[in-house]
């Protein structure tokens, strides 16, 4: 196990620094409490998801394996202007689309080795506590009614600070991603301000309230949920980073004003996109890679461990080549557990009957230990992590080798 002194550090968005990860005491226990954005169900998951849930997946599984228990709380957000869109496309209900695309993912997920979250909250089970955030925010002076609830965003002095975006940038980025509707008479004030509740079109669902029969919009869904699972403070807000605005910056602004309490977050999170043949990966470009083609490819662990040699802040490339050559290492891995297993290698596990990486593990294996976990300490330096990895496959050092592979791949399966 890491040493129980080990120091976690990762980056944080807002501060532009290095920050130590403190859980803090929740009922009498120090939880650390991580609330990641999920999925919008309306397309099969990409490599560009998988980076990043696996990204956390690691961050999880590395932080309770020192010892800090982690409450995770991942959103699906099926109530959202893509998943409507597209079912009106088909010509299927909305609902049934979800629930088929979020079965896909967790199978997706599920097959990579991620363990689920402890709570995956859906937009569409938790309307009423989203309701109560939107009408508190209005009772407090920070929303006004007009074609729909929107949050005032001059009420919060430090709207832009967390994307470190002007103003004019901030409106040229709305306006590009379609998201800046109208300002004027019966509409929203300001550019910048956003819907905290609104109408429903139809075919849409709609739910009754004050503020007249709708749905919310998309950034007061999170606040509420990770406030109902989380607390009012929680302590990493993770995402991808085109997340960042407006979904971050607006759910930071709405949060701090819903309770008074600042930090909402102590520390922001985001990892870098996956670019593939020179372009984000996204739905909008059609230059998806799927994680199921990937892992036609190659097994779960060398999709895993391709994605972890990739700093998990910075964007990068997705290429076939890189993932033939995590497949190899998987492959070497595979013949190393398995020759350990069957007592032909030279670990001492078998010979001592006990199993990690303190029981038996020799003097190399345990300094190749120390290595990796100082490695993840470091911002989750993954990329220094599997280097170490082969390293240790290398010396054929088969229980420090299988420790890592179970930090970076959880049980994902080698062939």
């Amino acid at each position: 196990m890491p040493d129980a002194t080990l120091t976690l550090r990762v980056h944080d968005t807002l501060s532009r620094r290095k920050v130590r990860i403190e859980p803090r005491e929740v009922r009498g226990r120090k939880v650390l409490r991580l609330y990641v954005c999920g999925i919008t169900p309306y397309d099969s998951g990409h490599m560009g998801h998988a980076f990043t849930f696996c990204t956390y997946d690691i961050l999880v599984r590395f932080a309770e394996a020192a010892g800090i228990r982690v409450r995770y709380v991942q959103n699906i957000t099926d109530v959202d202007d893509p998943l409507f869109e597209r079912a009106r496309r088909d010509g299927v209900d909305w609902m049934e689309l979800a629930e088929s695309q979020t079965a896909l993912h967790i199978r997706d997920m599920g097959a990579l080795g991620w363990r689920p979250p402890d709570v995956m909250p859906r937009v569409s089970e938790e309307i009423a506590p989203i309701l109560r955030a939107a009408t508190r925010l209005n009772a407090r002076g920070y929303a006004y009614q007009t074609n729909a609830l929107y949050f005032d965003a001059s009420r919060y002095r430090g709207y832009g600070r967390l994307s470190r975006r002007s103003r004019l940038s901030m409106i040229r980025k709305l306006r590009h991603e379609g998201l800046l509707g109208t300002v004027g008479p019966g509409a929203k004030r300001d550019a910048l301000d956003f819907r905290l509740w609104q109408p429903s079109a139809p075919g849409e669902p709609a739910w009754p309230s004050r503020f007249g029969p709708g749905r919310p919009g998309w950034h007061i869904e999170c606040s509420a949920m990770a406030m109902r699972y989380l607390g009012e403070q929680i302590d990493i807000h993770g995402g991808g980073r085109d997340l960042t605005f407006s979904h971050h910056e607006s759910e930071r602004a709405q949060s701090e004003c819903l309770t008074g309490k600042v930090p909402f977050a102590r520390v922001w999170m985001h990892t870098g996109l996956v670019r593939y043949e020179g372009r984000k990966m996204s739905k909008s470009l059609g230059n998806l890679v799927f994680v199921s083609q990937a892992l036609e490819r190659a097994p779960a662990a060398a999709v895993r461990l391709y994605l972890a040699s990739h700093r998990y802040g910075r964007d990068w490339d997705f290429s076939w080549s890189g993932l033939a050559r995590a497949a190899r290492l998987a492959a070497r891995l595979n013949a190393l557990l398995a020759g350990e297993k069957a007592g032909v290698g030279p670990s001492q596990t078998a010979k001592s009957g006990g199993v990690g990486p303190k029981i038996g593990m020799s003097a190399a294996g345990r300094r190749l230990v120390v290595q990796f976990n100082n490695a993840l300490a470091d911002d989750l330096d993954t990329p220094r992590a599997i280097r170490i990895l082969r390293e240790a496959t290398r010396q054929r050092e088969a229980d420090a080798a299988r420790w890592m592979l179970g930090i970076l791949a959880g049980t994902a399966s080698l062939t």
